[in-house]
């Protein structure tokens, strides 16, 4: 294997910060409105979103195709599961 220089600038990391900050404003403020359930999957959509920019650009996790896939069937099975649990029990 080769070493190579992947660390992101300082730049970089700023505009992650920003925009984990911006998304987590979004979630915050989207609780605050009585959308019903609609409320609960964006703030599932968005939590999912900042998990995955935190594991590609923080933790430097490569997201290949078989690993995207895997990711993507687990975040839909756990969705079902919310679902299921929270509007049909």
């Amino acid at each position: 294997m080769e070493n190579q220089n992947t660390s992101l600038s300082a730049t970089a990391y700023t505009l992650i910060f920003i925009g984990l900050v911006v998304l987590t404003l979004i979630s915050t403020g989207l609780s605050t409105l009585n959308l019903g359930y609609v409320s609960t999957l964006f703030a599932v959509g968005l939590a999912i979103v900042s998990a995955l920019v935190v594991m590609s650009k923080f933790m430097k996790i490569k997201l290949d195709s078989s690993f995207a896939r895997l990711l993507i069937a687990g975040v839909l099975a756990l969705a079902l599961l919310v679902f299921f649990v929270a509007f049909v029990g």
